[in-house]
C-alpha cells in the first residue's frame, strides 16, 4: 500500500449520553441531526436587569461586578512635567 493511499478509519459512535447541540436530543452528533431546531425562550437583557432573581450578581449590594482601581475613579489626575 502506498503512503498516499487513504487510510480508512471508522467514524466515532455516538453514545446514548451524547447530546446534539442543534436539537438538544441524545443519541446522535450535530452533523447527523435531522430534527428541527427547537425554540428556547430566554429572558431579555432588560428583564434580567429588572428582575434581581434572574441576575443576582448584577444587583448584589448595588456594587459593580468589577472593582475599579482608584486611579480611574479620581476626576483629575495631575502629572508632573
Amino acid at each position: 500500500m502506498s503512503k498516499y493511499a487513504p487510510h480508512h478509519r471508522s467514524a466515532p459512535r455516538a453514545t446514548s449520553s451524547t447530546i446534539c447541540q442543534k436539537c438538544l436530543q441524545t443519541g446522535h452528533f450535530t452533523y447527523e441531526c435531522k430534527s428541527p431546531r427547537p425554540y428556547v425562550s430566554r429572558p431579555s437583557r432588560t428583564q434580567m436587569m429588572e428582575n434581581p432573581k434572574l441576575l443576582a450578581k448584577l444587583k448584589a449590594d448595588g456594587k459593580p461586578s468589577v472593582e475599579v482601581p482608584e486611579e480611574f475613579t479620581r476626576k483629575y489626575v495631575f502629572c508632573e512635567p
